[in-house]
This record gives C-alpha cells, structure tokens and sequence, in this order.
C-alpha cells in the first residue's frame, strides 16, 4: 500500500465529498494538533497541522451529506504532548451501527503496519463515557480488527509527535461499498479470527431490540413463519461480536431486517450465500446503501423484500413502518427462501 501525502489545506476539501469515498491515502503529521469532539451541534473536531491549516481528512461522515464540523483552532494554549507515533481513528461512537460506519473505517491503514504506531487516537463523543462502552463491548471487536495497542481517547486539545491520518475507507450512504483497501482487511482479520461456527439458515430478528420502533413490524409472526421453514431465530444483540462474525460466516441462508446486523454481516458472509434483505423502513435511501454495501463485500445472491404497506407514512424514516406480512410471505416464498 502506497503512501500519499495530500497537498496543503484548502486541496484537500476536494477529497471530502458525499458521492464518492476518499481515495486510501494516508498523510503524516509531525506537531499535529489534535482537537476532540467539543459540546457544539455541529461536532466539531478533527486535526491541524503544525502551520495552523485545518485537515480535512480528518473529518467523518456522519449521515448522507453531513460531516463533522471544523473546529476552532485552540491557539496558543498549554497542551498535552503525546510522544511517539499514533494512527488516528476518528471519533469514537457508542452506538453499534455507527461504531462500524464511523470508527472502524479508518483501519485499513493498519494492514501491514501495526508496528510503526505506538497507538490508536480516538475522539470521544462529548460528554459519553464512551470508555466503559469500550470495555463492557467494543474494544474487543478492535482487537479483532488487528489493533492490539494502546487506545488513547482525547477528551482535550493534544500535540502528537507524529500523527498518521489515514482517509475513511468506509462510511455511510455512497461510502457503504467501502474501499478495496478496507474491505480486504476487515474481510482477511474476520476470516483470520471467526472459524464459521452455527446453524446454515438464520434470521435475524429485531424483536428483543429495546424500542418497538427499532423492530420489524409483525416481527412475531414472522420468527413463527421462519423457524417453520427451518431457521433458527438469532438475536445478535446477545452475542459477543466474534460469535455473531462465525454465525454469520457459517450461515448459507441469512434473511432479516435492514439495521445494523446487516453493516457487520457483509464482512463475514461467504462467497454465494443467500440474502434476504426485508425493508422495515420508508428510507429508502438507507436500505439502498445497506444493499450495496452487501453486494460489495462478497458476491452473494441478495433479494431485497419490500412489504411495506403503500399507505405507510414517511413521517418518520427510521421507524418501523407497517407491513403486509401476506405479501412479505408471497415475496420469501418467491424467492424460495421458504
């Protein structure tokens, strides 16, 4: 892999864009200057170079067009050193989904050079302790991701010694399919470290979730039309990472709703497994992405089901919206997933 370094700040904006990922570069920065995630709407945080100029690499994509805002430059306070040589990670996120989208897409650039850092710097999300996330859940999946050294979470402006600022290589909406980089390294560490343990057919229920809006509508009744047809119901909410990783590698046949299972479920699925991708929600712009990123990732046989009734309501996306189960039944059937 290649070494590029971009030009000055302003040239760099050009890389940022919606359409497309960022091509896998990785710029060095001695004195960089980095500043953490403050209490503003816009979260603003991100690196400056030692000439003051802003790196926008060093933005994350957040949601279809927005990305973290630039912060102001802290100046000529007293600031933490960090000596020696760090990778950095982006912002640290809790939740599941954008823990995948957003922290983990900057890894790539491990591949190949897990001893030239001495660390990993991550910027938490203001005022969540997202510490005690990383040791009750998360921190395992990095390890499983190859990064085996010290996490440093910056909660205050900082000065790195050298500071290696790699370009997502994944993300959110067109950034989904992520980048050969990426998806070579995330897929060889899963395959590497989650041998293919469980059952040949699952579906992936959304049922035991928290909130009624997180589930599949009438998601009872298809766990009941599922296990019929001779799956076994898994929750991957109750497993650790790895385990979900070799359930999802062993399984031929993977049928569910669109939500987070199904950003980690294309790094471990296998060459022709057969997708059943059921659309549970009236946004249509993320089930979209959510079935290229899929595609992407291995060539697996994927259905997209779509039993939304025609009278639901966009007034929120990201609930669940009302289905048609007779026609969710007719689309499976069609498919000859039951």
């Amino acid at each position: 892999m290649t070494e590029n370094i971009p030009p000055p700040t302003g040239e760099t904006a050009s890389l940022i864009s919606p359409n497309q990922l960022p091509p896998p570069i990785v710029e060095p920065i001695a004195d960089a200057v980095v500043m953490p995630v403050g209490p503003e709407a816009g979260i603003g945080c991100g690196v400056f170079r030692p000439d003051g100029s802003f790196c926008d690499l060093s933005r994350t994509r957040l949601s279809r067009s927005r990305f973290s805002a630039i912060p102001d430059h802290p100046g000529t306070t007293t600031r933490e050193r960090l000596t020696g040589n760090y990778l950095f990670a982006g912002i640290g996120r809790h939740h599941f989904g954008h823990f995948i989208m957003e922290t983990l897409s900057r890894l790539w650039a491990l591949d190949g050079r897990q001893d030239r850092f001495d660390g990993l710097i991550l910027l938490p999300m203001y005022q969540i302790d997202f510490g005690a996330v990383l040791r009750r859940r998360l921190l395992s999946f990095l390890r499983l991701m190859g990064c085996n050294m010290p996490l440093h979470l910056v909660r205050t402006p900082m000065t790195v010694d050298t500071l290696y600022l790699p370009a997502q290589g994944f993300g959110h909406m067109q950034w989904a399919t992520g980048t050969g980089e990426f998806r070579s390294y995330v897929r060889d560490r899963i395959d590497r470290n989650c041998p293919a343990i469980g059952p040949e057919k699952i579906y992936v229920s959304r049922s035991k979730l928290k909130y009624s809006h997180q589930r599949v509508d009438q998601e009872a009744r298809i766990e009941a039309l599922m296990k019929s047809a001779g799956y076994a119901i898994f929750h991957p909410q109750r497993h650790s990472i790895r385990a979900q990783c070799q359930i999802y590698r062993a399984a031929h046949t993977i049928v569910g709703g669109d939500g987070s299972a199904f950003h980690l479920a294309p790094f471990a699925m296998q060459s022709e497994t057969r997708v059943g991708l059921i659309q549970r929600r009236t946004r249509q712009d993320a089930v979209e992405s959510m079935a290229n990123q899929i595609k992407a990732f291995a060539p697996v046989d994927l259905v997209r089901l779509n039993p939304i009734k025609e009278s639901a309501t966009a007034a929120n996306k990201d609930s669940a919206a009302p289905i048609s189960f007779e026609s969710l039944k007719e689309q499976l059937e069609a498919a000859h997933l039951i």
